[in-house]
């Protein structure tokens, strides 16, 4: 009997693998019957949130999602009762919110179930990095099942004699590791949930690209992606200028088309090319051809803000460092900077926190004027 679930639960599983190789899909696939059941798709968010919640039953938001937060107050009670939350909370300033998104699938079903539960988990993601861009916090999203769990009382710990060793007690290694982002009920009520429901309103055209901008911050925001956070909140503000760049009308952004470009190079190679002159001449027939990112990102900001304002934030260098954003960014994606140079790195921290203030910025201009981007874009 035991052989044929087993059969059973495998010819389940692989009727899933044979859809997609999505490991997070797969992973909730083998807890499919339990998901029908529940109706309810289950996930962890983990991070220096510390939601301290008093709504012990959670909150509710549109389109059946519910969040809980799970932290744990140790003061005034044993150091045994909770163990670990105790020490990922004081030792690691790592805190849990717990979270399900109603969901309808078959179990019998794979190729039905397969886009509901991907549609899904990309709400999901949206919550952990929406989360994540609105209270500036290292998050991420881990899959869960949610069940009824029976808790028994445990038996008190064995007493043990007093006594000394060495150990290795964690450190952080930067000073905002230690720095819990602490948020309330009306945080996640008022901020949060609208905010949400916000990003995942945006028209259908620019919807996708924001949310992926969103992503990418969220992703430079972990504490554990290193050196790859300043190219990641770099990568959402590239990824919107080479987007809208060529979506928008060519006269918003002023774009040139392919006759203007010839015509251009013609006249700039009529004034002739010396030896002395030809890379410069080279150089720019090129950006011509092919607008540098500058131009791009520069042409899509002066549609949501001030222009000058934000070439000056990205490409100009600051007296510390003597390099601009851009700059830096093209130092470590070329492997000029990496994680030994510790002065270096040192130096730079400040500029990661402007990186993270404009990638911010730029994003939720983006958001607050969607209308009117949508509406500027080229048929």
């Amino acid at each position: 009997m035991a052989t044929d679930n087993l059969t059973k639960f495998m010819r389940h599983v692989v009727r899933m693998r044979r859809l997609t190789n999505v490991e997070l899909i797969n992973t909730y696939w083998q807890y499919a019957d339990e998901i029908s059941a529940t109706r309810k798709l289950a996930f962890i968010i983990r991070g220096n949130v510390s939601w301290e919640s008093e709504r012990p039953g959670g909150v509710t938001g549109r389109n059946g999602l519910w969040l809980m937060s799970n932290r744990y107050e140790p003061i005034g009670e044993h150091v045994a009762e909770e163990p670990v939350r105790t020490y990922l909370q004081w030792y690691m300033n790592t805190y849990e919110i717990w979270g399900t998104m109603t969901i309808d699938i078959d179990p019998s079903d794979a190729l039905a179930s397969r886009p509901l539960i991907e549609q899904t988990l990309e709400k999901v993601t949206c919550v952990n990095n929406a989360m994540s861009l609105l209270f500036g916090a290292s998050l991420r999203w881990y899959p869960a099942l949610y069940k009824c769990i029976r808790h028994v009382s445990m038996p008190a710990p064995p007493e043990r004699e007093e006594m000394e060793s060495w150990d290795c007690v964690p450190l952080t290694r930067f000073q905002e590791e230690r720095i819990s982002t602490v948020i309330m009920d009306e945080d996640v009520t008022d901020r949060l949930l609208p905010f949400v429901n916000e990003v995942e309103s945006l028209p259908v055209s620019i919807r996708t690209v924001i949310k992926t901008a969103i992503d990418w911050h969220a992703q430079a925001n972990r504490h554990a992606s290193g050196l790859n956070r300043f190219v990641n909140y770099w990568q959402s503000i590239e990824l919107l200028g080479n987007f809208f760049y060529p979506r928008l009308h060519a006269a918003i952004v002023q774009r040139k088309t392919i006759g203007e470009k010839k015509r251009e190079i013609r006249d700039l190679l009529r004034k002739g090319v010396t030896l002395d002159n030809c890379m410069d001449v080279a150089k720019r027939c090129n950006e011509i051809r092919s607008p540098p990112f500058r131009t791009k990102i520069l042409a899509f900001l002066s549609v949501i803000t001030n222009r000058e304002m934000m070439e000056v934030e990205l490409f100009k260098p600051d007296d510390e460092t003597g390099k601009s954003l851009y700059e830096i960014r093209n130092d470590i994606v070329h492997g000029r900077i990496s994680e030994h140079h510790f002065e270096e790195i040192q130096m730079l921290r400040n500029r990661l926190f402007d990186a993270q203030k404009i990638s911010r910025e730029i994003i939720w201009l983006s958001i607050k004027n969607a209308e009117k981007i949508a509406k500027l874009r080229e048929p």
